[in-house]
């Protein structure tokens, strides 16, 4: 689909995606385009205040993201290793099975622990852009192990589209690099840590 409503503005939706197909993207290309001074928005002075102001909310919701996506692997693989047998037992008896269910709920609590602890902050209006993005980085990686545990569980079932863990798995990845790369977001929370921009 294009959009050429504005002179100079088009959209192309990016297709093929496997992660967070709720979501549609679109490749935008600007082209020469001119924004009339009564279109331009009266508070938007400074782009770079804007784009942090924006940040310090979009980021929060990405670790509820992180938090919805732990749960829905633990809630998935714990059914799964429960109703799943081999040598005439269910699988959730063998230890090493029990230890990544464990690891798997420690990082799933401590998500969402530290999500309800920086909604409060924000909500009383004693949060950062380095605390956001430090805690945005830090669940996103813990969300990366859940997701690649849970689908470890399911042994060659977790490979399948069907199954969640695998669509968790492919969402993992792409909140661990949107609203800012994990990179990006631990430089900004070192940045404030520290007193020193390791970036411009």
């Amino acid at each position: 689909m294009e959009n050429n409503k504005v002179s100079g503005l088009t959209s192309q939706v990016i297709k093929h995606k496997l992660p967070l197909r709720i979501v549609q993207n679109c490749h935008i290309t600007l082209n020469n385009v001119v924004v009339d001074e009564s279109q331009k928005l009266p508070k938007a002075t400074d782009f770079a205040k804007g784009t942090n102001a924006i940040l310090k909310h979009s980021r929060i919701l990405v670790c509820w993201i992180a938090a919805g996506i732990c749960l829905g692997v633990y809630d998935n693989a714990i059914k799964f290793v429960s109703e799943r047998r081999q040598f005439d037992r269910p699988i959730s008896g063998f230890q090493l099975i029990q230890e990544k269910m464990v690891k798997i709920m420690a990082n799933t609590q401590a998500v969402y622990l530290m999500c309800y602890r920086l909604s409060k902050l924000a909500e009383e209006g004693n949060i950062t852009i380095g605390q956001i993005a430090m805690f945005k980085a830090w669940a996103t990686e813990r969300t990366r192990e859940v997701a690649k545990w849970g689908r470890e569980v399911y042994g060659g079932n977790g490979i399948i589209h069907s199954n969640y863990v695998m669509k968790a798995l492919a969402d993992a990845e792409a909140i661990y690099t949107y609203e800012g790369t994990y990179d990006i977001n631990t430089l900004v929370a070192g940045r404030e840590l520290t007193g020193i921009s390791a970036f411009k």
